[in-house]
């Protein structure tokens, strides 16, 4: 019995020893600032994450939101990283969303939600054996 569990506890390990958890990013913004650190940092992280997970070195650009709006440059440095991402995993066939963000006061809860959703995808490609 014990030589089935410790079997069983290895199998789990080793299936795990190749996955890749990326963060949730939220957006907490404030009145002057559409953009919050913690969403910023967040997204910054998952790409040095997925950066680190690829086999060939691959350079993801940090992408900042300068200013009291929504910064066009910051939308599609993001977007700009998701193919990328897109193209280093091609041989996963996977497709990423092209993320909108149509108010240049907040990130609007359609970017936000196309952004984690693509790093699922991502999450999800880097964990297959």
């Amino acid at each position: 019995m014990k030589r089935v569990l410790f079997s069983l506890i290895g199998l789990m390990l080793s299936f795990n020893a190749h996955a890749v958890f990326l963060q949730y990013c939220s957006n907490y913004s404030m009145p002057n600032n559409p953009v919050s650190f913690s969403f910023s940092s967040c997204v910054n992280s998952n790409f040095n994450s997925i950066d680190r997970e690829l086999e060939a070195p691959t350079f993801f650009s940090y992408c900042s939101n300068f200013g009291s709006q929504v910064d066009y440059f910051f939308v599609s440095c993001i977007n700009s990283n998701f193919r990328t991402a897109e193209q280093a995993l091609r041989e996963q066939n996977i497709f990423l969303q092209h993320c909108s963000n149509f108010r240049n006061d907040e990130l609007d809860f359609f970017f936000v939600s196309c952004v984690n959703n693509n790093f699922r995808e991502v999450e999800r490609a880097l964990s297959r054996p």
